[in-house]
């Protein structure tokens, strides 16, 4: 008898500890309600889950060690606030949001698929003579990740120093583990919020979804791209991507974008000096954009947001998942009734099948509104890409969903050239031309059962 009455009282504690947290805490009064709903409804399972998936546990040591790219000082002739007048807007926002400058005397290389982003990656870490920074969510000791272990291993018996920082969920995705590996070649390797039992923690909702590539101050890489052979064979099914090499100054501020994400990670400097911007006479002028936890939250939906508004010709966006919040779909319907050619380009057969149906649960306000929405044939394209009227580019490792925007550490790199930007827009008009273009009556006349799990899926697009 008293048995029940304690285990009684003890859901009703647990679900009133986690509903009241939850009212407290969140910022969207939506989420806060499907928590409240969810550990009440559920008094056992509910804040078990909102335990584990629901309490940003990161934000408050984020924002304790406090990311300092900000803080560095850039000197270089090619340091502005301000540049193009047309795309003012934007800089404006981007700049007070990051307070960093943006950054000239850059060169921009499209690497379209791993065939060549692989081997000029692996050929800029044999180069490599003072340090060698990789951060990556998923490293598959494979063909292709064994490659990039012998280069970096080979690296560090030269006497580079070699520092390697991968995703501790991401990991996952491979039975054997490259950081091991890493290990016993003496290549410095951490894992980023690895879960753990003891001492207990789990991030399981955080993760460090960024690609970077930093060598010698003067060589970056970044997009969206993992290690992993599958992006590198040619096989039928295997997902395509889109990466991108840097040369000049930008390359500093990823370089001190990784140094706070390894303090992050282990509390230890790599202790790699940081010199004057080695600037070219070139012209991508870029700048970072951080997101993720801590204090830069929302970063990069804000950009997006504003360059939306300031787009005055052609908004094209690539992404492999697509469940932006309701500000940025506000945004895109509004560039598209006011004449804006708003192009979204989708894969037709999405590898996570359950954010593909929470996806087109949504889609149809969209096409109404007057956007262009396009699937694109397999395999399955993975690349994330963001162009403003011909002349802006949005680039990194961040999707347009909650999971990138509000839950992932994500970078991305704002790049304003027109060149790399028109590159792009024909890549994408490309890609377009071999796709189908989604209709109204296409959503409209899918059949009752499909609407209904393809809302079901949608309900949980938070969580996605």
């Amino acid at each position: 008898m008293y048995q029940h009455y304690f285990i009684a009282a003890l859901l009703i504690v647990m679900a009133a500890s986690s509903a009241t947290h939850a009212l407290l805490n969140k910022t969207d009064s939506r989420s806060a309600l499907g928590w409240i709903a969810v550990s009440i409804v559920f008094p056992f399972f509910g804040p078990i889950f909102y335990f584990l998936f629901g309490i940003n546990r990161v934000q408050n040591r984020a924002v304790k060690l406090n990311y300092y790219l900000r803080k560095r000082h850039f000197e270089s002739k090619h340091h502005q606030t301000y540049v193009f007048n047309p795309l003012k807007n934007i800089q404006i926002v981007s700049h007070q949001l990051t307070e960093l400058p943006l950054l000239g005397g850059n060169s921009v290389e499209i690497l379209y698929s791993g065939k060549q982003a692989y081997p000029s990656m692996i050929q800029a870490i044999n180069s490599a003579k003072d340090y060698i920074y990789l951060s990556t969510y998923i490293f598959k000791p494979d063909e292709t990740g064994t490659a990039f272990i012998n280069a970096l291993a080979e690296a560090k018996d030269r006497g580079v120093k070699v520092f390697v920082l991968i995703d501790g969920v991401g990991e996952f995705y491979s039975i054997r583990k490259a950081s091991k590996l890493l290990a016993k070649n003496n290549v410095d390797v951490a894992r980023f919020l690895p879960p753990k039992l003891v001492p207990f923690n789990i991030y399981i909702n955080l993760r460090n979804h960024r690609k970077l590539l930093i060598i010698d101050d003067y060589i970056g890489f970044a997009g969206g791209m993992n290690i992993s052979h599958q992006y590198a064979s040619n096989g039928k099914n295997n997902p395509k991507d889109t990466h991108f090499k840097l040369s000049g100054s930008i390359t500093l501020q990823l370089k001190h974008l990784f140094e706070a994400d390894w303090r992050f990670a282990t509390q230890e400097e790599t202790n790699i000096p940081t010199p004057s911007c080695q600037d070219q006479e070139t012209s991508s002028w870029c700048r970072t954009i951080c997101d993720g936890p801590g204090e830069n939250l929302g970063h990069l939906s804000i950009v997006i947001f504003s360059a939306i508004n300031a787009a005055t010709k052609s908004i094209t966006i690539m992404t492999p998942y697509f469940l932006p919040n309701k500000d940025l779909i506000r945004a895109l319907e509004v560039a598209a009734l006011r004449g804006i050619d708003v192009s979204l380009i989708l894969p037709k057969n999405n590898n996570l099948f359950y954010v593909d149906w929470a996806c087109r649960h949504m889609l149809w306000q969209l096409v109404g509104s007057g956007i262009n929405i396009y699937y694109q044939p397999g395999p399955f394209e993975h690349s994330k890409l963001f162009i403003v009227d011909s002349f802006y580019t949005l680039i990194g490792s961040a999707n347009f969903d909650p999971r990138s925007l509000r839950l992932n550490y994500e970078v991305g790199v704002e790049i304003y050239d027109k060149n790399v930007a028109t590159e792009l827009t024909e890549y994408t008009h490309t890609v377009i031309m071999h796709s189908r273009k989604l209709t109204l009556d296409e959503l409209r006349s899918r059949s009752l059962a499909v609407k209904l799990r393809d809302g079901v899926a949608w309900l949980f697009s938070p969580y996605l």
